[in-house]
């Protein structure tokens, strides 16, 4: 784990140039069906893996045919060749650091490349809704550049800001691709598509962090020390706008939980044992959360064990991968929140998991509502359920006091 550490920025190069070797080649491969008179390669009939394998590609491959479908060849030989590069690159960072300047200003340059080539991607899909996501991405850069520059203790309200944001995107643009289903989309292709865009972006931030990495190393972007001369000219006694005035709205969320509680206890004339801690809320209800997902999940995975499977519903792969997430999210919330009752860290995490795990819940419910599509991770009555259950856990999250060592 501590060489993991101490080799990261060589081993996210690496991988950075594995991912653009094998789209340089997956392009080249694929060439006669990226090019030709602008169709949309169909869907093809499903009776094999390997036919599984290729119908998960297809949509991907029609997205790629929108943007460079004139020039696959070209696109594809670039791409290697800018793969086999990130190697040379990661060879540089392994040897000296002569070039961390170069190098830092290059991996943030690349990280919002890729942002920008993800919203283009994502326009074709998503349409207009894929700039709310450049934005969230813009929003958590412009976090992850200066966030030596903005104050510690208004963390908690830094990652609730840049959740806000991809809330809003992820919202509005599984909606639109719901609208889309069975009509121009099918199950395959929302899978494929947000894996997809997955990968891009986790890519695009492993860049940015080997970016800030390398600056912070250089001192590029080194906090400025209080009482520098700088600040302390006549040239700078102008105010000016500062992100922090905005950013510690948690002491007005603090304040309006404990007028809400002491309201609620006057009423009732009634008062709250001392033993009574929000965590332990937490892991009745992320426990409960946990028990009604593994219940689903577990249907699911009954129609694959027990081979009622075939391998042209595509509908059940979709729905098991889904929930497998979904799983993975609730195990994750009782794992941070245990330690965050016992060793006092991980509040920011627990907070990310349990809005990611909220929204998916959420936004699965609204679309079984709302939109006329047969397609729902859960079935009504758990989705509904769940969402009730992790509200409050999304509720309790935002209102707690984060300990500043907590993470």
């Amino acid at each position: 784990m501590k060489w993991l550490k101490q080799q990261s920025e060589v081993i996210i190069s690496v991988l950075l140039g594995v991912f653009f070797v094998i789209l340089g080649l997956f392009i080249l491969f694929n060439t006669g069906r990226i090019r030709g008179n602008g169709d949309a390669v169909e869907t093809p009939q499903i009776d094999t893996f390997l036919d599984l394998f290729d119908a998960f590609f297809v949509e991907v491959l029609n997205i790629l045919g929108m943007v460079i479908g004139g020039f696959p060849i070209i696109a594809g030989i670039l791409s290697i060749l800018f793969g086999l590069g990130m190697f040379k690159v990661a060879q540089l960072i392994r040897k000296t650091t002569e070039y961390d300047t170069e190098l830092s200003f290059f991996f943030i340059g690349l990280s919002f490349f890729l942002f920008l080539l993800t919203t283009l991607l994502m326009f074709q899909v998503y349409g207009w809704f894929a700039l709310l996501f450049l934005l969230a991405f813009i929003v958590h850069m412009l976090y992850n550049i200066f966030n030596e520059q903005l104050d510690p203790r208004h963390r908690k309200e830094h990652y609730m800001v840049i959740l806000a944001f991809y809330g809003l995107a992820y919202f509005f643009t599984q909606t639109a691709v719901y609208s889309n289903i069975d009509r121009t989309l099918s199950p395959t292709d929302v899978l494929s598509i947000n894996m997809f865009f997955g990968i891009l972006w986790v890519l695009s931030l492993m860049a940015l962090w080997v970016g800030v990495f390398l600056s912070k190393s250089k001192n590029l972007l080194k906090k400025p020390k209080k009482g520098d001369q700088a600040t302390l000219s006549r040239k700078n006694r102008k105010r000016r706008l500062h992100p922090d005035e905005y950013l510690g709205f948690s002491k007005q969320l603090y304040d309006m939980r404990n007028g809400l509680l002491h309201r609620v206890k006057t009423f009732m004339e009634i008062e709250f044992p001392s033993w009574l801690r929000p965590n332990y809320m937490e892991l009745l209800l992320g426990t409960l959360v946990l028990i009604f997902v593994l219940i689903e999940f577990n249907n699911r995975h009954g129609v694959f064990t027990e081979g009622y499977f075939r391998i042209s519903d595509m509908q059940y792969i979709y729905e098991w991968v889904n929930l497998f997430i979904a799983l993975a999210l609730a195990v994750a919330y009782l794992f941070t929140t245990f330690f965050n009752m016992t060793q006092n860290k991980y509040y920011h995490r627990q907070m990310i998991v349990i809005t990611a795990l909220w929204l998916k819940v959420t936004v699965s419910l609204f679309i079984t509502l709302f939109r006329d599509v047969e397609l729902s991770l859960f079935i009504l009555p758990f989705n509904i359920l769940l969402v009730l259950l992790t509200t409050p856990l999304l509720i309790i999250s935002i209102f707690k006091e984060f300990h500043e060592k907590g993470r």
